[in-house]
């Protein structure tokens, strides 16, 4: 499938939130995503940073979105577009997700990275969803 440069695809990340500061990665294809979260001691604010790359191609767009997660955890924004990304070369995006915990707790949260992968002329749209617990306070 090509796609023209500048339309959206999905990518791969894996989310971890642990008691101390966790990461948790994945690959498909080219493309190869991570996570590092913060770990609450406490209820409150805390922090997620998202990075895609790729290797032997282009990451022309992504952006990130928040499609799940368990009641305690409130996300701050639901999507991170590409000019939200703290940092962006021909091969990687970078994003901080922003969440709340209400309260003390263990859930799930499920996170999509969306990102168009060139090789040349020819581009892809890559999708991919993954889940990741979160603990906070404990």
């Amino acid at each position: 499938m090509r796609v023209r440069r500048g339309r959206p695809a999905l990518a791969l990340v894996a989310i971890l939130l642990v008691p101390a500061p966790a990461w948790g990665e994945a690959a498909t294809g080219p493309l190869h995503a991570s996570i590092i979260c913060e770990a609450p001691a406490a209820p409150g604010r805390f922090r997620c940073d998202v990075e895609a790359r790729v290797s032997g191609a282009t990451l022309s767009w992504g952006d990130v979105v928040v499609v799940k997660a368990d009641d305690f955890i409130l996300p701050l924004r639901g999507r991170l577009g590409p000019r939200d990304a703290s940092a962006h070369d021909a091969d990687i995006y970078r994003w901080s997700l922003g969440f709340v915990a209400k309260g003390a707790g263990s859930g799930d949260v499920t996170v999509r990275v969306r990102g168009v992968v060139c090789h040349g002329a020819a581009c892809e749209p890559v999708t991919v969803d993954v889940s990741g617990h979160v603990v906070v306070g404990r």
